[in-house]
């Protein structure tokens, strides 16, 4: 499944911030984890060309592992934020 849904770079991305925090996952609390404002934060540095899209790639990716929250569980997240408009 994750074959057809990313590219081999997520893939390896994804792999790598694994082993790079993954003493640190879940080591913030879960509860204070908002879809709504890593979404907001990601659109805005990009908008603002603050940074490019694999470095916010790479910080969204952080703050949802070290809030002990799976790929599975954020892209299930994300889906229904975008469902939802």
């Amino acid at each position: 499944m994750c074959k057809q849904r990313f590219s081999d770079d997520d893939i390896e991305m994804i792999t790598n911030m694994f082993f790079a925090f993954g003493e640190f996952f879940g080591s913030r609390d879960k509860s204070k984890f908002s879809i709504k404002d890593i979404i907001l934060e990601f659109a805005i540095d990009l908008n603002e060309e603050k940074t490019n899209f694999h470095s916010q790639n790479i910080k969204m990716w952080h703050k949802v592992l070290t809030h002990g929250i799976t790929p599975k569980e954020f892209l299930e997240e994300l889906s229904l934020y975008i469902e939802r408009g």
